[in-house]
């Protein structure tokens, strides 16, 4: 159990996954070596009773093949117990719920001398002692995780606290990558803060929304049996628009080579990142691919998760359908790093088509009901309405000529009639205003119009003058 193989970042991630899993809104995570070293982990979650905390001590104390809530980061039950005996000798869980708290304690050396699985409930002296307790006790409602007795981290070192600091020094970036979707409050939910030694951990978005230059693609829901597998690819700006900072946010320790790839998300926690899982090798003019994969806890055994929760494959059947888009996701990236081009999208870019793929080799376009324009229609409608103006736009996917639409691409002198055409886009704009009730600015970020933002300036400058 020792020797699964969790780095230490790895396995307070682990322990993070259970606070995010009992709701918690703030996680401290606090280490020392000085005198008696330490690793310890508080969150403010739901806590637990008596039975609930014995039963989370057990080993698998739950069964993987049981279906669990959307939101559960949890796995196999041994998250618990693996992460935190692969780092040290001695943990002990203290947690409290409805003003209750409760203790329970797994000392390997206790185990050795007794030749049985007997967990240890400590007593009100040895809780008084454990670091963060009072905050714990504080608290409302929370987890209070402690390691002791760290012969992986620091037994033997001349210097523990140096040891301690080295080996933990990866942690804070760590954390700021796996649960950056998290600590960003995505999609309206509440951001969860964690702490490292009283440091506030970022969001380390790996696609770097807060610069222009990025290039959101198209999407693409790929439809299974078991849930659907959300796929969003991003292209990010030419190195010569991107600070230090940037830089070292998007490649990290690897660069940006070695960070290429797909980011594969578990209920928005990264699991595995910077890979092409074999598909292709990485190259040096795919660098700045980025693609965003989500995957539901449903897929657990299909993707072949690890009770590390680091590593994760694609079932074949995903893993040919990802294949098959690697050509489009690369081929833009190629003409990024190949010409360094303009800005083509800001934070938050909605594409007006996307795309959907039902089947294995099978595909067709929708228009995007999240789009402001439609959704701005949408919402003056009455809801049988609704239903038609749906009807309608799902009637428009369904006809595409693609046949035609190919044919005219194909050609060396193709173009559209907005393409580059300022009394087009004008009028669009001025549509677009009219439909959103948005200003200007506003509109000039919507898709069709985010793509000529090279034209931006003199589309403003007409409807000045208009």
């Amino acid at each position: 159990m020792r020797a699964v193989g969790y780095s230490v970042e790895a396995a307070i991630a682990d322990l993070v996954d259970n606070s995010i899993s009992a709701s918690a809104a703030r996680i401290d995570i606090k280490y020392d070596a000085s005198d008696f070293p330490f690793i310890a982990i508080l969150d403010n979650g739901r806590g637990m009773g008596p039975a609930e905390l014995t039963n989370a001590m057990r080993l698998g104390s739950q069964d993987p093949g049981n279906e669990r809530h959307p939101d559960d980061l949890g796995r196999f039950g041994l998250g618990l117990k693996t992460a935190s005996l692969s780092q040290c000798r001695c943990f002990t869980v203290v947690s409290k719920k409805s003003g209750m708290i409760s203790a329970r304690c797994w000392d390997l050396d206790t185990i050795e001398r007794l030749h049985e699985w007997r967990v240890v409930v400590p007593d009100s002296e040895q809780l008084a002692s454990l670091p963060l307790m009072t905050k714990l006790e504080q608290c409302e409602s929370g987890t209070l995780v402690v390691w002791q007795d760290l012969d992986r981290l620091v037994a033997g070192a001349r210097n523990p606290q140096q040891e301690m600091t080295t080996k933990l020094s990866p942690l804070f970036e760590h954390l700021a990558l796996v649960f950056h979707r998290y600590s960003a409050g995505e999609g309206g939910n509440t951001a969860i803060e964690i702490y490292v030694n009283s440091r506030k951990v970022p969001a380390r978005d790996p696609y770097l929304r807060g610069n222009s230059f990025r290039q959101p693609l198209e999407g693409q829901v790929i439809r299974h049996e078991r849930g659907d597998v959300l796929v969003t690819p991003v292209i990010l700006p030419p190195v010569s628009h991107l600070n230090a900072d940037e830089i070292e946010v998007a490649g990290g320790r690897d660069g940006l080579r070695g960070t290429q790839g797909f980011y594969v998300y578990r209920n928005r926690r990264l699991v595995i990142w910077g890979t092409w899982f074999r598909l292709v090798p990485k190259d040096e003019f795919y660098k700045l691919t980025r693609v965003q994969v989500d995957i539901p806890n449903s897929f657990d055994d299909l993707w072949a998760l690890d009770i590390k929760k680091s590593a994760a494959y694609p079932p074949d059947a995903i893993r040919a359908r990802l294949k098959d888009l690697i050509p489009h996701f690369a081929g833009v990236s190629r003409r990024t790093i190949t010409h360094p081009g303009r800005k083509t999208g800001p934070k938050d870019f909605t594409a007006l088509w996307q795309r959907i793929e039902p089947t294995h080799g099978a595909f067709r376009y929708e228009i995007n009901s999240e789009h402001p324009a439609v959704k701005a229609l949408s919402s003056r409608l009455t809801p049988a309405d609704q239903g038609s103006l749906q009807a309608l736009l799902g009637l428009v996917g369904d006809s595409l000529p693609f046949e035609s639409i190919y044919a005219d691409m194909s050609s060396d002198t193709h173009s559209s009639n907005s393409a580059g055409n300022l009394a087009a886009l004008v009028e669009m704009a001025e549509e677009l205003m009219t439909l959103t009730g948005f200003d200007v600015d506003q509109v000039l970020q919507i898709d069709p119009l985010i793509r000529y933002e090279h034209l931006h300036s003199k589309i403003k400058a007409e409807l000045t003058i208009g």
